[in-house]
């Protein structure tokens, strides 16, 4: 059976799916070389939100396995994206932080998001953007 909020979580979807290209277009103009995979992109995210974090809060946060964040922190250092240090009070734990490279990249694309951002709420009526913005900040809040 098809019911109409089938109808709808169906073109909610194919929507999601088409912003997800449009910030993955996007990713492209920030950086010359090789474009990061999206679990790389949204470390980078979260260690900028969360400077001096760790591996596991980065795999929690992401709802991944800790192997899975350490490729990409792995991968994250080699390009010069990401620094681990050591902090002095436990020489054994790994606190995460962006490099200059790293901090650019991500100011970089946060940037290019908000101009796409932009152009797609342009297409709304002024009075729209409010209701629009309320309306999905409920669908993602998380449930408590």
């Amino acid at each position: 059976m098809n019911t109409p909020i089938d109808n709808q979580a169906s073109a909610l979807r194919t929507s999601i799916d088409a912003l997800m290209r449009r910030f993955k277009i996007a990713e492209t103009e920030v950086t010359d070389s090789k474009p990061l995979n999206q679990v790389d992109i949204q470390v980078l995210l979260y260690v900028s939100a969360q400077t001096g974090c760790g591996p596991t809060d980065v795999a929690r946060f992401l709802g991944v396995a800790p192997t899975t964040i350490s490729s990409a922190t792995d991968r994250l250092v080699s390009r010069g994206f990401l620094q681990r240090d050591r902090p002095n009070e436990n020489r054994r734990s790994i606190a995460l932080s962006l490099s200059n490279a790293g901090a650019t990249y991500v100011a970089d694309l946060i940037e290019l998001q908000k101009t796409h951002c932009r152009i797609m709420l342009e297409r709304l009526a002024p009075q729209d953007r409010g209701v629009f913005l309320d309306l999905i900040s409920k669908m993602v809040q998380d449930e408590g």
